[in-house]
């Protein structure tokens, strides 16, 4: 609990799972998370607020650097909630083992390291050096639901017992 009251000094609040995956009409066929041993991997997440995605478009076009670095940090609370459904309590992470951002970038934009550093730096203010991991930043053209930011986390964790994993129910083709 010392990490959600983190975020709450934060000003940030998490949100039920079933919230964020009423967002999801994709059609995409997915699961939240996945635990392999002491490895959680979790499905992409992008930037939402009040139960909307937040901040959509082209970072470099639409959006600013800076709004874009917002964007990425509530990339990541998005990815902190589906955390908190698989394991009941934030303080059972014990480090971001790797954070890959894809920021949906204007031509000739190459700052997508500092927009997905919103990401990061969310990361280690909610978690301290265990916020740090590996790290990849990748521009792209175009991100479900005009996403400005989507990111995908894989943690450590204490390797005890995970929640079942919240599916999407996918389109049928």
């Amino acid at each position: 609990m010392e990490t959600e009251r983190r975020l709450e000094a934060l000003g940030l609040r998490l949100t039920p799972i079933d919230a964020s995956y009423a967002l999801d009409t994709s059609g995409a066929k997915f699961v939240s998370h996945l635990a392999v041993g002491e490895l959680l991997y979790l499905s992409g997440t992008v930037p939402e607020l009040d139960g909307e995605t937040y901040l959509n478009g082209v970072v470099g076009d639409d959006l600013t650097l800076e709004q874009g670095y917002e964007a990425a940090r509530y990339a990541a609370l998005s990815s902190l909630t589906a955390l908190k459904h698989a394991l009941g309590d934030l303080d059972r992470v014990r480090q971001v083992v790797q954070l890959t951002g894809w920021v949906n970038s204007a031509f000739g934009f190459n700052d997508q390291p500092r927009v997905i550093n919103g990401a990061t730096d969310l990361l280690v203010e909610v978690f301290g050096a265990a916020g740090l991991g590996t790290r990849a930043a990748i521009g792209c053209r175009g991100l479900a639901y005009n996403a400005s930011v989507e990111i995908v986390l894989v943690v450590r964790f204490d390797g005890g017992p995970v929640t079942d994993p919240r599916p999407t129910l996918g389109a049928s083709r």
